[in-house]
């Protein structure tokens, strides 16, 4: 029973065991759920109903919160950004070697004086566990708490409860992986994003009437060139409006990186609290349309695919 306790603390890569109530209404979605699902939380030692995940087609979802995120966040304030996790790092005995893990913060402003505020936790796998599932890198956009006048330094994501959570997940490469390495394997063809939130907003929650712009970022492909390094990741960021109501509405505007512009033209929002515009845009309203987050499956494959989410910095909401 101890062996098992130990080797399921390490799976969830987690730094406590604190229980989080049940969330509101966990709703998500995965550009391919064999690699990434997402749901309830209900490990079996990190559970509680918050915003989960399932990796590689694991049986049971990990809480973000409670598990990667927390575990990766002491392991920092321990040992630095960039810094290996070890069973020490979450309260246990021994020197293995879990995972490395970074964090970085980013901040979005539409021009006037709103900051939508993001913090984004990565995590590279090194030990190899036969009984759990493995996976090469895992990144988790969070949304944060808006700031006025300047970006929120660091950036506080909002609490368990109200969580918007979105990101990429790379299954494992061959061979062994080494200690100190940038690499989260994002290039493979089975690289996934994803998103999931605690409060979500359904056809009983949606407001009567949404005409608000959102600072929005995007997450493609962290550890590679084109992604950046996951402590200083090269994100997709701009402002996305939407205009709702009588039960029907349009998401409109962009999200850019460089040279590479996401439309969302013709992006239709729903009275049921999702948006969509056919199998290229998938996404939900969370916190009563106070948050946003979805995936965008515009390019020629996978590696194109970007897991995005953001939160209102102007405009007005009407329950």
């Amino acid at each position: 029973m101890k062996k098992s306790t130990l080797a399921l603390a390490i799976m969830a890569l987690v730094g406590s065991g604190t229980a989080f109530a049940a969330s509101p209404n966990v709703e998500g979605g995965s550009s391919d759920i064999s690699g990434v699902e997402t749901g309830e939380s209900n490990h079996i030692l990190f559970g509680g109903g918050n915003s989960g995940v399932a990796l590689n087609g694991a049986s049971s979802y990990i809480d973000l919160a409670d598990g990667p995120i927390n575990g990766s966040n002491n392991a920092i304030d321990d040992h630095g950004n960039g810094a290996i996790m070890t069973p020490a790092d979450m309260g246990l005995f021994g020197g293995l070697s879990v995972a490395q893990v970074w964090k970085a913060d980013a901040a979005v402003n539409g021009g006037g004086s709103s900051y939508a505020n993001f913090a984004i936790n990565s995590v590279r796998q090194i030990t190899t566990l036969s009984f759990a599932p493995q996976f090469g890198g895992l990144v988790i956009g969070q949304v944060g708490a808006n700031s006025t006048g300047s970006a929120a330094d660091p950036a506080q994501p909002l609490p368990v409860g109200e969580g918007v959570y979105f990101g990429e997940w790379a299954p494992r490469a061959d061979g062994t992986p080494p200690q100190d390495s940038t690499d989260l394997n994002m290039a493979s063809s089975e690289r996934t994003v994803w998103y999931v939130g605690d409060d979500a907003v359904d056809a009983s929650t949606m407001p009567t009437a949404i005409s608000a712009t959102y600072g929005v970022i995007g997450i493609n492909g962290v550890g590679t060139t084109a992604g950046g390094s996951p402590d200083n990741p090269n994100l997709y960021t701009g402002t996305l409006t939407a205009s709702y109501s009588s039960g029907s509405g349009s998401l409109s505007g962009s999200i850019a990186r460089g040279t590479s512009t996401l439309s969302f033209a013709n992006t239709s929002i729903n009275s049921d609290g999702t948006f969509s515009n056919g199998s290229n845009i998938d996404g939900r309203f969370y916190n009563g349309a106070e948050a946003l987050a979805g995936i965008h499956k515009a390019g020629a494959g996978v590696a194109d695919d970007v897991a995005f989410g953001g939160s209102k910095i102007s405009g007005t909401i009407t329950p």
